[in-house]
C-alpha cells in the first residue's frame, strides 16, 4: 500500500466503535493497549459492567498482542485491524467445544460477507484466504462465584498485513483487482459477525450436530496448507484424518 492511498485514513478501530454504538453495545475503544484480551479480562466483573451481556473492547495498535500458548499476534499499521476482544456473560463454563464453534462462527461471518474470497480455517484459531494467514482467534475466559464471561481476542487484518510477516495476508490485499473494501460491507461483516457468535454460544453445552460437523470440514479440508485432508469432524470437535489419525481441537 503506497504512502499516499486513502486507505491510510481509515482507522478500523474507530468504524467498527461507531457500528457498536449504533448497535447499543457496550463498546471500549483506544488507540493503543497492551492487549485487548487482557484489558477484557481485567473490566470482566467491573460494577459498572455487571448487567452488559456483551462488552466490546477495540484498539487501533496492540503492544503485547497475544495467540495461543506463546504466540504473539503482530499487527501492522496501527488502524489497519480490527483488534479486537467480544467479552459475552455466560450461564455456565465454556465446554471445550467452544473453541471450534467460534472459529466457525469467524469463518462464516467473513465467507458470508466476502464469498468470492478463498477462505479456510486452520485449527485450531487461525482464518486464511489462500495461503495467507488473515485472522487469529484467542478464546479465554473469566470466573468469578458462579459468573463466568468468556472472551473472545479476534485480531483481523483488514487493510493491510504486517510486511515483516511474510505468511500473513489482509483482505484488502486479497480483494480481485478493482474491487474496493466498502464501508457497507464492513458493517455487514460486523453485523454477520455479532450473529454468529452469539449464535455459536448458544450451542456451546452441546455436542456437535451433524450440519455444524460437516461445515468445519469443509473449513479444514480448504486450506491449501494442510499436509492430510480430515475425513470427518467428531461431535466431540476430534478431527480423524484419512489415514485414521486422529487430532483433538482442545489439544492443539
Amino acid at each position: 500500500m503506497s504512502e499516499d492511498s486513502p486507505l491510510n485514513d481509515i482507522r478500523t478501530g474507530e468504524v467498527s466503535k461507531k457500528w457498536a454504538e449504533s448497535n447499543q453495545l457496550y463498546v471500549h475503544h483506544e488507540k493503543s493497549m497492551s492487549s485487548t484480551n487482557d484489558f477484557a479480562k481485567s473490566e470482566a466483573f467491573s460494577e459498572s459492567l455487571l448487567q452488559e451481556a456483551l462488552c466490546l473492547f477495540l484498539a487501533d495498535d496492540q503492544l503485547a498482542g497475544r495467540g495461543r500458548g506463546k504466540n504473539i499476534w503482530i499487527a501492522g499499521t496501527p488502524g489497519h485491524s480490527l483488534l479486537s476482544s467480544w467479552s459475552y456473560l455466560l450461564m455456565a463454563k465454556p465446554q471445550p467445544i467452544t473453541s471450534c464453534l467460534m472459529g466457525l462462527a469467524v469463518y462464516r461471518a467473513l465467507a458470508a460477507t466476502w464469498p468470492f474470497l478463498a477462505w479456510s480455517l486452520k485449527a485450531p484459531n487461525d482464518i486464511y484466504i489462500g495461503e495467507k494467514k488473515v485472522a487469529g482467534i484467542l478464546l479465554e475466559s473469566v470466573l468469578q462465584g458462579d459468573e463466568v464471561r468468556i472472551v473472545i481476542g479476534l485480531g483481523i487484518n483488514v487493510l493491510s498485513s504486517p510486511p515483516e510477516v511474510p505468511t500473513a495476508g489482509s483482505i484488502v490485499g486479497s480483494m480481485p483487482r478493482g474491487i474496493p473494501l466498502l464501508g457497507h460491507d464492513w458493517t455487514s461483516f460486523l453485523d454477520r459477525l455479532l450473529y454468529e457468535l452469539t449464535d455459536a454460544l448458544s450451542y456451546c453445552e452441546s455436542p456437535l450436530n451433524a450440519p455444524t460437523r460437516m461445515s468445519l470440514l469443509k473449513a479444514l479440508n480448504d486450506n491449501p496448507n494442510l499436509q492430510e485432508y480430515f475425513e470427518r469432524v467428531e461431535a466431540d470437535g476430534t478431527m480423524v484424518t484419512e489415514n485414521g489419525k486422529t487430532v483433538h481441537w482442545s489439544e492443539l
